[in-house]
C-alpha cells in the first residue's frame, strides 16, 4: 500500500513538472533565447529599461534599417502598439496593465527577422496608505491569439490525373501573438479524397514558428479537367483554452480527364517593368526587365515575350524574343531583353507595346499585347543638330539671268559631333532647285565633320533662269549627317530667294546738247526709253552731277512707262568746270514687291573753257568766227515741245 502511494506521488510530480509555466503577477520567466534570423541585427538599443507597473509609458527602439512592418512584443505578454518613425526609430506603447516583472523585448517583422533585444523591468508601484483597503480587481485577460496560415505549399506531381494519387506538402506558420496549443492540421476531403489519416497533431506551435505537414490525396475518377480547390482546416488553442479555426484551400490542377471540358485558362500579365538606365536616349542601348505573373487558373507553358514595335526598339544582341518554359498558377518569372532605343521624336513618358504568347497543357494557344511605360530623353545633350544660322546672296538684288553666290553659315547647336555631313541644294536629287542652276559644281556640298558648337561657312555659285518669275522662291536645303553611333539623321530646311525684275531703261539726248562753256547756261534735252519687256512704274527722276548746276524745266515724267515708251527730261545746265562732266539720272520706281528701288543712267557732256573777251577779260563778248559774236540758237517754241512729246509717246523717238 505504501509503495502504491509513493508511486502515485511520483506520477503527480512528473505531471506538475510537465505543465507549461506562465508568468503571473507573482513570478517571472527567463526571457526566450534569440530566434535564429536570416537578417543582420538592425536594433542597437531601446530606452527606458524600467517602467512602473500600472503607469505604463512609451518604449523607444533605436537602430538602423527599421521598417514599417516591424512590431514590438513583450515575451509572455503579447504585442505592443508600435509606430514607425523612420529607419532609425520605432515607438511602442507599454500599457499600464502589464504586471510587475521582467519581460524580454522582441522586435519582429512577421517574416525572417525576429530578435530579442533586451529585458524590460516593470516594478510595482509604491503603495499609498489609505484609510480603508480598496477591493482588488481581478487581473485583465492578456490580449492576443495564435494565427495559423499556410505560407507555402507544393503538389506532387504538379498536374494530377483522374484516379491518381498525389502528395500535398504545406508549410504552416504561426503569425499570431500567442503560441498555438494542441495544433491540428486536418484534410477533410471533399473534391479530393485523403489517403490514410487525414488529421495531423502538431501539439505546440510557438510564435513565428513553422512546421511542414505532408498528406497523401487521391483525385476521383469522375473529376473533370481544370483547377479544383483542396480544403485544409487548421486549428489551435491558446493557453487559456480558447479554440481558433483557420480554413484554407489549395488549388490543384487536373488534366487528362476523359469526359468534361477543360475549365479555366492561363493569364500572363506584366506586373512590373524596369529599364536600365531609367532614362532612355534614342540610339542608346538599354535592358528591359519584365516581371511576368500567371494570374489565371491554369499553368502557362512555352511563354514568349517580345517588343511589338520594331521602330521603337531593336535587339541589341541576339533575337528580339525571350522564352520561359512555364509559369505556374500565381507563379512569377523575370525576363530581360537587351535592346536599343529607336529614333523617337517625342520625349517624356512613352508607351511601348509588349507581345506575349503562351500555351496550356491541353495545347491551347494564347497571345495578347500589353503596354508598358518608358521614360525617353530626346534633348540634344548627346545628339548633333544642324541649323542654317544665316545666309546671304551676292549681289543682294537678284534678277532673272543674274549670276549670284549663295553663302550659308551652318551651325551645330547639339551636344554631339555631326559626321559625314551632306548639304543638298534643292532637296534630294535637286528636284526643287529651279529656277536656280548650280555653276561649276553640283548641288551637293560635303563636310567631313562639324563639331558640337562649331559653325562652318559654305558657298555655291548659282545662275537664275532668265524666264524666272519675279517673286519669292523657296529653296529647300536637305541636311544629312551621322551621329557618334553612325546613325544617319536627315532633315530639310528652307531658304527664301527673292527674284526681282530689273527695269531696262536707256538714256540718250533726243536733241544735240548745246555748246557747254563754263559759267554759261545751256539746255540739255534727255530722253528715257523703256527697252525692256515690261512696264516700269516710275515714281521720281532726279538729275545729279558734281560739275554741272542743274535745274529741271517743267514737270518730269511720273507713272508707268510701257515697253517702247519714252519720257523726256529737259534740263537747264550751267557748267562749273571745264572738261568731261557726267550727268546721272537717278530713276526711282516700284518693283513687283511694292518696294521703291533706284536705277541710274549716266550721260557725259564736254564742257569748254570760256574764251577770252576782246580787249581783255573785260571785253563785251567773246570772239566768234570772223571776229563776230556766236549766233545764239532760237528758243524752242511751245508747238515744237508738244510735237517732241507726242513722238516720244508714240514710240517714234524725240
Amino acid at each position: 500500500m505504501k509503495r502504491s502511494v509513493v508511486l502515485l506521488g511520483l506520477v503527480v510530480c512528473l505531471l506538475v513538472l510537465s505543465l507549461p509555466l506562465e508568468i503571473g503577477a507573482q513570478g517571472e520567466e527567463t526571457p526566450e533565447p534569440t530566434a535564429s534570423s536570416t537578417l543582420a541585427s538592425v536594433v542597437d538599443d531601446f530606452e527606458p529599461k524600467t517602467f512602473v507597473s500600472g503607469v505604463g509609458g512609451t518604449l523607444s527602439i533605436i537602430g538602423k534599417g527599421l521598417t514599417s512592418d516591424m512590431v514590438v512584443r513583450l515575451v509572455n505578454y503579447g504585442l505592443l502598439t508600435t509606430s514607425y518613425i523612420n529607419e532609425g526609430a520605432l515607438t511602442a506603447q507599454v500599457p499600464p496593465t502589464v504586471p510587475p516583472g521582467s519581460y524580454g523585448v522582441r522586435v519582429t517583422d512577421g517574416g525572417a527577422y525576429d530578435e530579442l533585444v533586451g529585458t524590460l523591468t516593470l516594478i510595482a508601484p509604491t503603495p499609498t496608505p489609505k484609510p480603508t483597503a480598496a477591493p482588488t480587481a481581478p487581473p485583465p485577460a492578456r490580449p492576443g491569439q495564435p494565427i495559423l496560415t499556410i505560407r507555402n505549399y507544393t503538389v506532387t506531381p504538379e498536374q494530377v490525373r483522374p484516379g491518381q494519387e498525389f502528395e500535398v506538402a504545406i508549410e504552416i506558420y504561426n503569425n499570431g501573438s500567442r503560441a498555438g496549443e494542441n495544433t491540428l492540421a486536418i484534410f477533410p476531403g471533399g473534391t479530393f479524397l485523403p489517403v490514410g489519416e487525414k488529421g495531423h497533431q502538431l501539439w505546440q506551435l510557438h510564435i513565428n514558428a513553422t512546421v511542414v505537414v505532408t498528406q497523401k490525396m487521391r483525385a476521383p475518377s469522375s473529376i473533370g479537367n481544370g483547377v479544383h480547390q483542396l480544403s485544409v482546416q487548421l486549428e489551435a488553442n491558446d493557453w487559456e483554452g480558447n479554440n481558433y479555426k483557420f480554413p484554407h484551400t489549395i488549388p490543384v490542377e487536373v488534366i487528362g480527364a476523359s469526359t468534361g471540358e477543360v475549365t479555366g485558362r492561363p493569364k500572363v500579365v506584366i506586373e512590373r517593368a524596369e529599364t536600365e538606365p531609367a532614362m532612355l536616349v534614342p540610339g542608346e542601348p538599354f535592358s528591359l526587365t519584365l516581371r511576368l505573373a500567371n494570374r489565371g487558373s491554369r499553368t502557362a507553358v512555352n511563354v514568349f515575350a517580345s517588343v511589338a514595335s520594331s521602330e521603337l526598339a531593336i535587339p541589341a544582341s541576339g533575337g528580339d524574343t525571350v522564352y520561359a518554359d512555364l509559369i505556374r498558377i500565381d507563379g512569377v518569372v523575370t525576363i530581360t531583353l537587351p535592346l536599343v532605343l529607336g529614333s523617337v521624336d517625342s520625349g517624356g513618358r512613352q508607351s511601348m507595346p509588349i507581345a506575349l504568347a503562351y500555351s496550356d497543357y491541353s495545347g491551347g494557344g494564347h497571345s495578347e499585347q500589353q503596354a508598358i511605360g518608358i521614360d525617353v530623353n530626346t534633348s540634344l545633350v548627346r545628339q548633333p543638330q544642324l541649323i542654317i544660322e544665316t545666309y546671304t546672296t551676292m549681289p543682294d538684288f537678284i534678277a532673272p539671268g543674274d549670276t549670284l553666290t549663295l553663302t550659308m553659315r551652318l551651325a551645330n547647336v547639339g551636344g554631339g559631333d555631326a559626321e559625314r555631313v551632306t548639304v543638298a541644294l534643292g532637296g534630294e536629287g535637286g528636284a526643287a532647285l529651279a529656277p536656280f542652276v548650280p555653276l561649276k559644281a553640283g548641288n551637293v556640298i560635303f563636310v567631313d565633320l562639324i563639331a558640337a558648337g562649331e559653325v562652318v561657312e559654305l558657298s555655291r555659285e548659282l545662275l537664275v533662269d532668265g524666264a524666272a518669275d519675279a517673286k519669292a522662291h523657296t529653296l529647300p536645303i536637305q541636311l544629312a549627317y551621322d551621329d557618334a553611333r553612325s546613325t544617319r539623321h536627315q532633315e530639310t530646311q528652307r531658304l527664301s530667294m527673292i527674284v526681282r525684275r530689273r527695269p531696262e531703261l536707256q538714256a540718250s539726248f533726243y536733241r544735240p546738247p548745246d555748246l557747254m562753256m563754263v559759267d554759261m547756261p545751256g539746255m540739255l534735252s534727255v530722253e528715257l526709253l523703256n527697252v525692256g519687256r515690261s512696264a516700269v512704274n516710275i515714281t521720281e527722276i532726279m538729275p545729279l552731277s558734281d560739275r554741272l548746276e542743274l535745274r529741271l524745266e517743267g514737270l518730269p515724267f511720273v507713272g508707268p512707262l510701257d515697253p517702247g515708251g519714252s519720257a523726256p527730261v529737259d534740263l537747264s545746265v550751267t557748267p562749273l568746270e571745264p572738261g568731261e562732266a557726267e550727268l546721272v539720272l537717278a530713276v526711282s520706281y516700284r518693283d513687283d514687291f511694292n518696294q521703291v528701288q533706284v536705277i541710274s543712267q549716266t550721260l557725259t557732256v564736254e564742257v569748254q573753257s570760256a574764251p577770252e573777251m576782246p580787249g581783255g577779260v573785260d571785253g563785251p563778248y567773246p570772239e566768234g568766227p570772223g571776229g563776230r559774236p556766236p549766233e545764239e540758237a532760237p528758243p524752242e517754241t511751245l508747238w515744237q515741245k508738244l510735237g517732241r512729246a507726242l513722238k516720244g509717246f508714240l514710240g517714234l523717238g524725240s
